[in-house]
Protein backbone atom coordinates (compact mmCIF):
# COMPACT_ATOMS: atom_id res chain seq x y z
CA UNK A 1 0.00 0.00 0.00
CA UNK A 2 3.01 2.26 0.61
CA UNK A 3 4.00 3.77 -2.80
CA UNK A 4 1.11 6.21 -3.31
CA UNK A 5 1.27 9.25 -1.08
CA UNK A 6 -1.95 11.20 -0.51
CA UNK A 7 -1.83 14.98 -0.97
CA UNK A 8 -5.10 15.74 0.78
CA UNK A 9 -7.69 17.71 -1.12
CA UNK A 10 -6.42 18.43 -4.57
CA UNK A 11 -7.03 21.81 -6.10
CA UNK A 12 -9.60 21.83 -8.87
CA UNK A 13 -8.78 24.14 -11.73
CA UNK A 14 -11.23 27.03 -11.91
CA UNK A 15 -12.24 27.74 -15.48
CA UNK A 16 -15.28 29.05 -17.27
CA UNK A 17 -17.93 26.50 -18.12
CA UNK A 18 -18.21 26.45 -21.89
CA UNK A 19 -21.48 24.59 -22.45
CA UNK A 20 -24.32 27.09 -22.08
CA UNK A 21 -26.79 24.63 -20.49
CA UNK A 22 -24.20 23.53 -17.93
CA UNK A 23 -23.35 27.16 -17.21
CA UNK A 24 -26.98 28.09 -16.45
CA UNK A 25 -27.58 24.96 -14.37
CA UNK A 26 -24.44 25.60 -12.32
CA UNK A 27 -25.29 29.27 -11.86
CA UNK A 28 -28.79 28.58 -10.52
CA UNK A 29 -27.57 25.77 -8.28
CA UNK A 30 -24.82 27.93 -6.77
CA UNK A 31 -27.16 30.93 -6.51
CA UNK A 32 -29.63 28.86 -4.48
CA UNK A 33 -26.82 27.60 -2.24
CA UNK A 34 -25.53 31.16 -1.73
CA UNK A 35 -28.98 32.44 -0.78
CA UNK A 36 -29.51 29.49 1.59
CA UNK A 37 -26.19 30.25 3.30
CA UNK A 38 -27.11 33.94 3.54
CA UNK A 39 -30.46 33.03 5.08
CA UNK A 40 -28.77 30.71 7.57
CA UNK A 41 -26.31 33.46 8.48
CA UNK A 42 -29.23 35.83 9.17
CA UNK A 43 -30.98 33.28 11.33
CA UNK A 44 -28.06 31.95 13.32
CA UNK A 45 -26.13 35.19 13.81
CA UNK A 46 -28.97 37.74 13.77
CA UNK A 47 -27.31 39.86 11.07
CA UNK A 48 -28.60 42.07 8.29
CA UNK A 49 -27.36 40.98 4.88
CA UNK A 50 -27.56 41.91 1.22
CA UNK A 51 -26.46 39.87 -1.80
CA UNK A 52 -26.79 41.01 -5.42
CA UNK A 53 -25.65 38.86 -8.33
CA UNK A 54 -26.22 38.94 -12.06
CA UNK A 55 -26.87 35.79 -14.07
CA UNK A 56 -24.86 34.96 -17.20
CA UNK A 57 -27.73 36.52 -19.18
CA UNK A 58 -27.50 39.75 -17.15
CA UNK A 59 -30.62 39.12 -15.07
CA UNK A 60 -30.26 40.51 -11.50
CA UNK A 61 -30.91 38.29 -8.48
CA UNK A 62 -30.89 39.51 -4.90
CA UNK A 63 -31.36 38.48 -1.30
CA UNK A 64 -31.82 41.02 1.49
CA UNK A 65 -32.63 40.72 5.16
CA UNK A 66 -34.52 42.45 6.67
CA UNK A 67 -35.02 44.47 3.45
CA UNK A 68 -32.99 46.29 0.78
CA UNK A 69 -33.58 49.81 2.15
CA UNK A 70 -32.33 48.96 5.62
CA UNK A 71 -29.27 47.14 4.29
CA UNK A 72 -28.33 49.95 1.86
CA UNK A 73 -28.89 52.70 4.43
CA UNK A 74 -26.80 50.83 6.98
CA UNK A 75 -24.03 50.22 4.43
CA UNK A 76 -23.96 53.88 3.37
CA UNK A 77 -23.90 55.05 6.97
CA UNK A 78 -27.37 56.51 6.78
CA UNK A 79 -28.73 54.10 9.30
CA UNK A 80 -31.29 56.25 11.00
CA UNK A 81 -31.92 55.72 14.66
CA UNK A 82 -34.99 53.56 14.84
CA UNK A 83 -37.89 54.50 16.99
CA UNK A 84 -39.37 52.08 19.50
CA UNK A 85 -42.11 51.00 17.09
CA UNK A 86 -39.56 49.94 14.43
CA UNK A 87 -37.47 48.10 16.99
CA UNK A 88 -40.56 46.35 18.35
CA UNK A 89 -41.75 45.39 14.87
CA UNK A 90 -38.32 43.99 14.01
CA UNK A 91 -38.10 42.09 17.29
CA UNK A 92 -41.57 40.62 16.73
CA UNK A 93 -40.67 39.61 13.18
CA UNK A 94 -37.47 37.91 14.34
CA UNK A 95 -39.35 36.17 17.16
CA UNK A 96 -41.96 34.90 14.70
CA UNK A 97 -39.24 33.57 12.39
CA UNK A 98 -37.60 31.78 15.34
CA UNK A 99 -40.97 30.34 16.35
CA UNK A 100 -41.64 29.07 12.83
CA UNK A 101 -38.15 27.58 12.61
CA UNK A 102 -38.73 25.79 15.91
CA UNK A 103 -42.06 24.43 14.65
CA UNK A 104 -40.38 23.28 11.44
CA UNK A 105 -37.68 21.52 13.43
CA UNK A 106 -40.27 19.80 15.64
CA UNK A 107 -42.23 18.67 12.57
CA UNK A 108 -39.08 17.32 10.95
CA UNK A 109 -38.26 15.36 14.11
CA UNK A 110 -41.83 14.05 14.28
CA UNK A 111 -41.68 13.05 10.62
CA UNK A 112 -38.46 11.11 11.22
CA UNK A 113 -40.06 9.33 14.18
CA UNK A 114 -43.16 8.43 12.16
CA UNK A 115 -41.10 7.23 9.20
CA UNK A 116 -39.03 5.01 11.50
CA UNK A 117 -42.20 3.73 13.16
CA UNK A 118 -43.78 2.90 9.81
CA UNK A 119 -40.59 1.13 8.74
CA UNK A 120 -40.56 -0.96 11.93
CA UNK A 121 -44.24 -1.83 11.49
CA UNK A 122 -43.61 -2.89 7.91
CA UNK A 123 -40.72 -5.08 9.05
CA UNK A 124 -42.72 -6.53 11.93
CA UNK A 125 -45.71 -7.38 9.79
CA UNK A 126 -43.48 -8.83 7.08
CA UNK A 127 -41.67 -11.03 9.62
CA UNK A 128 -44.75 -12.25 11.43
CA UNK A 129 -46.82 -12.72 8.31
CA UNK A 130 -49.83 -10.96 9.86
CA UNK A 131 -53.01 -12.27 8.26
CA UNK A 132 -54.60 -9.57 6.16
CA UNK A 133 -51.50 -7.41 5.86
CA UNK A 134 -51.43 -6.34 2.21
CA UNK A 135 -47.70 -6.97 1.85
CA UNK A 136 -46.83 -3.43 0.72
CA UNK A 137 -45.27 -0.58 2.71
CA UNK A 138 -47.75 1.76 4.35
CA UNK A 139 -46.66 4.76 2.30
CA UNK A 140 -47.46 2.86 -0.91
CA UNK A 141 -51.02 1.89 0.03
CA UNK A 142 -54.00 3.41 -1.74
CA UNK A 143 -57.12 4.54 0.13
CA UNK A 144 -58.95 1.23 -0.30
CA UNK A 145 -56.03 -0.73 1.13
CA UNK A 146 -55.75 1.64 4.09
CA UNK A 147 -59.50 1.38 4.82
CA UNK A 148 -59.44 -2.44 4.63
CA UNK A 149 -56.37 -2.69 6.84
CA UNK A 150 -57.88 -0.29 9.36
CA UNK A 151 -60.99 -2.47 9.59
CA UNK A 152 -58.84 -5.56 10.11
CA UNK A 153 -56.82 -3.85 12.83
CA UNK A 154 -60.04 -2.72 14.57
CA UNK A 155 -61.30 -6.31 14.42
CA UNK A 156 -57.97 -7.58 15.80
CA UNK A 157 -58.21 -5.09 18.70
CA UNK A 158 -61.72 -6.32 19.53
CA UNK A 159 -60.52 -9.91 19.51
CA UNK A 160 -57.60 -9.00 21.80
CA UNK A 161 -59.94 -7.22 24.22
CA UNK A 162 -62.30 -10.21 24.30
CA UNK A 163 -59.39 -12.59 24.88
CA UNK A 164 -57.98 -10.42 27.69
CA UNK A 165 -61.44 -10.28 29.29
CA UNK A 166 -61.76 -14.08 29.02
CA UNK A 167 -58.31 -14.56 30.62
CA UNK A 168 -59.24 -12.20 33.45
CA UNK A 169 -62.51 -14.08 34.09
CA UNK A 170 -60.72 -17.44 34.09
CA UNK A 171 -58.12 -16.13 36.47
CA UNK A 172 -60.70 -14.76 38.90
CA UNK A 173 -62.68 -18.02 38.87
CA UNK A 174 -59.57 -20.10 39.62
CA UNK A 175 -58.42 -17.69 42.40
CA UNK A 176 -55.15 -16.91 40.60
CA UNK A 177 -54.25 -13.24 40.94
CA UNK A 178 -54.66 -11.46 37.54
CA UNK A 179 -51.14 -10.06 37.80
CA UNK A 180 -49.78 -13.61 37.46
CA UNK A 181 -51.41 -14.11 34.06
Amino acid sequence: MGDKQMKGREKIEMKKIEKEDDLYATFYKLRDELFMEASELCTTCKVDIGVIIFSPTGEPHSFFHPNADKVFNRFLGRDMPRDDADQLAEALARARVEQLEQQLHELEVQQEIEEERAKKLDELFAQDGIVGWPGVPIDQMDMEMVTNLEAKIDNLLLQLEEHAKKLTEEASSSNVPPSKI
